[in-house]
């Protein structure tokens, strides 16, 4: 067996089961957050709401990005007739799943610096139903931001992949997705985060309360962003410099 062919094969098998892997997992694991968030004392917080979107959201880049993936390397793809519109649906959901996750992520921290604010105003925001209200906004504008991948994708069984239907959506999509995903949440999340340990330090200002429950939530969320941080701005950093040649 030449070396050629065994690299093939190492391929092939990393294509096969690091997608099961992180469907295993992140089934797993965004289960859990559901039933956590979901419970009574959680759900009255502000925060949760928005770990809880994420945490669905993520079902649809994990099931439409992941399984997908794994099912063609089984050679499990739809008719041929179909596979154009195929292609726009499993983009469309897999992008909006890895966005729309990030940005809820984004609204969190957000929740965080305005629920440790000194000001009676800006805690206002801190709300169950400004989060409701911030979830469904984020949601829209998401969608309207990728609905272009309707009609920029497309894909044939020859080609056994999903592709732009031009150079232009190509560049469109992969500056969008350098702003829209793995530049500006990560940047945002950093900046809310930094300003909310900051409030934290300044003013102290975790009601005693609630603050054992707050904290956890908040160091949940240091977890998050740091984690995201970690496995998005890699990518970020190599598309402008991809741009920038």
């Amino acid at each position: 067996m030449s070396g050629l062919t065994e690299i093939q094969i190492i391929q092939g098998q990393l294509l096969r089961y690091m997608p099961l892997t992180t469907i295993v997992i992140g089934t797993i694991g965004n289960i859990l957050n559901c039933l956590i968030f979901t419970r009574r004392k959680l759900s009255r917080n502000s925060c949760s709401i928005y770990f809880l979107a994420s945490s669905i959201a993520n079902f649809f880049a994990i099931y439409f990005g992941c399984l997908t993936r794994l099912l063609g390397t089984f050679n499990i793809q739809p008719p041929a007739s179909q596979m154009g519109l195929y292609c726009k649906i499993k983009t469309f959901l897999t992008y909006i799943g890895l966005a729309s996750s990030a940005w809820f992520i984004v609204g969190a921290c957000a929740d965080r610096y305005a629920s440790s604010a000194a000001t009676v105003r800006v805690r206002s925001f801190s709300q169950v139903k400004v989060a409701r209200r911030a979830v469904l906004i984020i949601s829209i504008l998401v969608i309207l931001v990728y609905f272009q991948m309707n009609f920029c994708f497309d894909g044939t069984i020859q080609a056994a992949n999903c592709y732009p239907a031009s150079g232009f959506c190509n560049g469109w999509n992969d500056y969008n997705l350098l702003i829209t995903f793995s530049l500006f949440p990560p940047v945002l999340m950093f900046i809310f985060g930094w300003l909310t340990i900051r409030n934290v330090r300044t003013t102290g200002h975790l009601r005693p309360q609630a603050s054992v429950k707050d904290r956890q939530l908040t160091t949940m969320l240091l977890i998050q962003v740091i984690s995201t941080a970690i496995l998005t701005l890699p990518i970020s950093i190599q598309n402008f410099i991809q741009k920038s040649h």
